[in-house]
């Protein structure tokens, strides 16, 4: 009997490995099938899928060469965030000031010290004036001061060194910071041939003047442009072009150049609107010792900052967070290069093949970032088995066909709603990463970068999705 049952196992185990084996083949066929199309840049992609138990590499194509990641840069933000600030973590905004404060009127300045929150929402500043005035301050004799000195003075990663657009993935950062350091333009038809064009602003202030140049038209292209130019007293936008009367609203974002001013004119705004008013004027400066807190306003934690992070690619908190990273455990004015070299030392921590990589800003919006599919999947495998901080990082991610940046992925795929995915788009670069809940109920991460590649957005695309679908369909046999 038990030389039966020595038989029967051997049996079992080879039977196991065979299929084992035939299942890699089977993926690695509907791979290499999918990396066939001839726009991809044939030596510079790399595909690499992982078993996130056991750490079985069930497919590699060029795991060991260093890539333009793109975005998908944002996955080593993400978990660094998580390890070193943690998933309650908060951003804090101090409001205090110097002077007496006698029957609602405050002799001095109000400054107000920014600690790197990247959600500074127009709603939040509204929510802060309100908290203001319920204390009774009705009036500010001062300046409004405002203090940024928790990060450095640069406002973009020293390796941004192309010219930068004017668009809202281009802003620039501060340690106080409002609405991602970006205004938008609701732009409406007017009634009648000629009429100027109906302009708002989110959010409102002084500091941004607007010139309209547009008009409404009854024949002809609807279109408007939005640019920036200087102007004596603060920044101007020009808008010029055309639409009809029954144009649907267009909404136009951009960046603004000097972020601590647009915070502290906006933040005057609301105030006045809430009731307080300011006789000085919008400085920047330190907070002295003995000024007196009044208030700290709390940003969501750091666990649900992260989901907008990667479910809309957001650049600006990208940034933010390297800094505050730096911030905190360095110690203050918060840098990239102290941020970015403490993601180093946590990918090294935690077991991440890092031979080859570079680390240039936190966004992945520098060509100089470099990773390799073989990094991303030891990072998704390595922090997804971390019991405090797994769960958020996973998280993070958006789910294809549901939501995010990759809502529209997978829409005829037997995988939609079965993988998280960061997604990477950079000219001449598409990346995707994530992970798979196989139909075999075992969980998959899987890196795909494509460099140098002349796909177009959908064809890079449809390329990871069908690699995306043939992870998911692992044991299956589907075709």
């Amino acid at each position: 009997m038990m030389r039966i049952a020595i038989i029967c196992l051997t049996v079992f185990i080879a039977l196991s490995a065979g299929s084992e084996g035939n299942e890699k083949e089977k993926l690695a066929v509907k791979i290499n099938r999918a990396l066939m199309a001839r726009c991809i840049g044939k030596g510079a992609t790399a595909v690499r899928v992982i078993d996130v138990h056991s750490g079985d590499v069930l497919y590699d194509k060029n795991g060991a060469k260093a890539l333009v990641p793109a975005s998908v840069m944002k996955l080593v933000t993400t978990a660094s965030a998580l390890h070193h600030l943690g998933p309650a973590y908060r951003f804090e905004t101090d409001f205090l000031h110097g002077g007496q404060m006698e029957g609602g009127v405050i002799s001095g300045d109000l400054f107000i010290r920014g600690k790197g929150d990247p959600k500074l929402t127009p709603e939040a500043i509204w929510l802060i004036a309100e908290e203001l005035a319920r204390r009774n301050i009705t009036k500010i004799k001062g300046d409004i001061v405002v203090d940024d000195t928790f990060f450095d003075q640069l406002s973009v990663p020293p390796s941004w060194s192309m010219a930068l657009s004017q668009k809202a993935y281009d802003a620039k950062i501060g340690a106080l910071s409002v609405n991602f350091n970006t205004i938008a333009f609701h732009i409406y038809p007017g009634d009648n041939k000629g009429d100027p064009l109906i302009v708002g602003m989110t959010p409102q202030n002084d500091q941004i003047k607007v010139i309209n140049k547009t008009r409404t038209i009854l024949r002809g292209v609807s279109r408007v442009h939005v640019r920036k130019s200087k102007g004596k007293n603060g920044q101007v936008f020009i808008l010029t072009g055309a639409l009809k009367p029954r144009s649907e609203k267009r909404v136009i974002y951009r960046n603004v150049d000097t972020p601590w001013l647009f915070a502290g004119e906006v933040i005057a705004a609301f105030l006045k609107n809430a009731g307080i008013m300011v006789e000085g004027k919008i400085t920047r400066g330190k907070t002295p010792e003995d000024a007196k807190l009044l208030y700290t306003h709390k940003s969501p934690p750091l666990s649900m900052i992260l989901r907008d992070l990667n479910r809309y690619s957001n650049n600006f908190i990208a940034e933010q967070i390297v800094k505050t990273i730096s911030a905190e455990v360095d110690g203050a004015p918060g840098s990239h290069r102290s941020g970015l070299e403490l993601s180093k030392k946590f990918l090294d921590g935690i077991g991440v093949n890092t031979d080859g990589i570079r680390l240039a800003c936190g966004s992945g919006r520098s060509r100089k970032n470099r990773l390799t599919a073989r990094s991303i999947t030891d990072l998704l495998r390595l922090t997804a088995q971390r019991f405090d901080i797994g769960p958020d990082f996973v998280a993070s991610l958006g789910i294809m066909g549901v939501d995010g940046s990759v809502r529209k992925r997978l829409a005829k795929s037997p995988a939609k709603a079965n993988a998280r995915a960061k997604t990477g788009t950079l000219n001449g670069v598409s990346a995707l990463a994530g992970y798979v809940a196989g139909k075999d109920e075992k969980l998959y991460a899987y890196a795909i970068m494509q460099n140098r590649n002349k796909c177009y957005y959908k064809q890079a695309d449809a390329i990871e999705d069908k690699i995306v679908t043939a992870v998911f369909l692992l044991g299956q046999g589907g075709e």
